[in-house]
């Protein structure tokens, strides 16, 4: 079934950044429709948080759920080839309003987050993928392949489609870095930003 759509704003993608990002646009007025491939729970890499991730679950109302799903971190420990241990204790941040963040399952979180956007009232197509995308000076046009597929017109894309980098992908401005012969690191880190954003003109 054809289905054509509008929207302010397309997501593409509905991991944290996608979810966070549709879920703050509809608490400011915005009509959102978000795209995600999958169908969640599904499984995925990154359940580390940090504490400012703390302070945006707070903004998006889900912080009391998150709590429920994490288990408590202080800090985070960073251990390198060499023997050295590098502790980084959260309650000693430059801005310790939040001492300590949540270890998560991420299946879990991203379910939980989706939901709150539905919850917001962004309209959300799983097992759905964007095929193409069109740009221009009023916004985008792009075509949605699924069981409720279709084309969509909207002002704004956000492209968190991650790893998949569809933007990237189709206008071939994907690139590698090149290697460095720096000594590979063992831990990661994850940071979410956030900007004020101003209802719909």
């Amino acid at each position: 079934m054809t289905t054509d759509r509008q929207a302010d704003v397309l997501v593409i993608g509905g991991g944290p950044a996608g979810s966070t990002a549709a879920s703050l646009l509809a608490q400011a007025g915005w009509q959102v429709t978000l795209v995600e491939k999958a169908r969640h729970p599904r499984f995925h890499i990154g359940e580390s948080l940090l504490p400012m991730n703390l302070a945006i679950f707070e903004r998006l109302g889900v912080l009391d759920q998150v709590r429920a799903i994490g288990v408590h971190k202080p800090g985070a420990e960073f251990n390198s080839d060499d023997g050295k241990r590098v502790l980084f204790p959260f309650a000693r941040a430059l801005q310790p309003d939040w001492p300590h963040a949540w270890q998560v399952r991420r299946s879990e979180l991203d379910l939980l987050l989706l939901n709150r956007s539905r919850e917001l009232g962004v309209q959300v197509l799983e097992e759905h993928r964007v095929s193409a995308v069109s740009l221009d000076d009023d916004g985008v046009q792009a075509q949605i392949s699924g069981p409720q597929g279709g084309s969509i017109r909207a002002r704004f894309l956000v492209d968190a489609s991650g790893r998949d980098t569809l933007l990237s992908k189709q206008f071939g401005d994907k690139y590698s870095n090149k290697p460095t012969p720096a000594r590979p690191c063992s831990g990661t880190s994850r940071t979410c930003h956030s900007a004020r954003v101003n209802p719909p003109a």
